[in-house]
């Protein structure tokens, strides 16, 4: 029992560590992602606002995990194993930020498909992915986290 509660408070400690790295780092992350003022920059401060609300959300209502079930939430910076719920195949995916992905197969940005369909689901729930290859639904395994981004 006891490893059982240290593995789910060293989650919320990463996840919270990881939420006042982001906090930290927005601007500067907003500005590396994207140097000049356009649509897409004024989009992706957008989505990173959200998407810290979002952490500051789930650190409020996040019930700790049991020992062994991986990490409780997809974020940037997460590995994720989902299953295709059309043809039982599993897939992993490492969500980046914007240009940040050293093109391993599995790097998906935040802002692609992918990723936007993923973060900040918890492992079971299931999510719809409206790629330009096509619809795919994904049902999450695991999801691990290191804190680095």
């Amino acid at each position: 029992m006891d490893r059982e509660v240290n593995a789910a408070e060293e989650q919320i400690a990463k996840l919270k560590e990881h939420l006042a790295m982001m906090e930290k780092d927005r601007d500067r992350i907003i500005d590396q992602c994207f140097p000049e003022d356009s649509v897409e920059c004024d989009e992706f401060e957008d989505f990173f606002d959200k998407y810290l609300r979002g952490l500051e959300k789930a650190l409020k209502t996040l019930a700790p995990g049991e020992a062994g079930k991986g990490f409780p939430l997809v974020v940037i910076g997460s590995e994720v194993d989902v299953e295709d719920l059309a043809g039982g195949d599993c897939f992993k995916f490492r969500i980046v930020l914007p240009y940040q992905g050293e093109n391993r197969i599995e790097d998906v940005t935040c802002l692609s498909p992918a990723g936007r369909a993923l973060i900040l689901r918890r492992p079971g729930e299931e999510v719809t992915v409206a790629a330009p290859a096509g619809t795919f639904r994904y049902r999450i395994k695991e999801i691990s986290f290191s804190p680095e981004y």
